[in-house]
């Protein structure tokens, strides 16, 4: 009776762990260019008069996307990340630490690494690495990034200027 409830709770625990974690206990730098859309707020204001002086105005409030080409920097080591994100996707109220975001709720799968951008309490945009293609997507509120990364390493990185 004993082995089999040991069994089955040995069978649960490897059920609710997910998938396997694929980590190579090194920190991962990359380096993503590309680009998106992010969602600004705009605003119209008419007016309007009648022959007898009178007048009247309207105002509209709305959101349009406006497309950018930027760079996604991100570490991740272990279960911290930070992530600097486009500065277009970026809403005027906002958290992070000189343009770096903390880079929340990491999953690592031999395929891709997932994870939210604590930008502020009320936007946190999902990410989403492939690690076989290298390729990035941010997906939030304030818009959405694809690009391709490339490893970086900072220690052997050379200045261009």
């Amino acid at each position: 009776m004993i082995r089999r409830i040991t069994a089955i709770a040995s069978a649960i625990a490897a059920a609710m762990s997910g998938p396997a974690l694929a980590d190579d206990g090194e920190r991962i730098d990359l380096v993503c260019y590309g680009g998106g859309t992010a969602n600004k707020a705009t605003s119209a204001t008419a007016y309007g008069w009648d022959n007898n002086g009178n007048y009247a105005q309207g105002t509209v409030i709305g959101n349009k996307s406006v497309g950018f080409e930027e760079q996604v920097s991100l570490w991740i080591d272990g279960d911290e990340g930070r992530v600097r994100m486009p500065r277009s996707m970026l809403p005027v109220i906002r958290g992070g630490e000189d343009g770096w975001f903390k880079l929340r709720s990491i999953e690592r799968t031999e395929g891709e690494i997932r994870g939210t951008v604590g930008v502020s309490a009320l936007n946190n945009p999902k990410l989403r690495l492939d690690r076989y293609t290298g390729t990035i997507s941010i997906s939030g509120k304030s818009g959405d990034f694809t690009g391709q990364c490339e490893k970086f390493d900072p220690s052997r990185a050379q200045r261009k200027f």
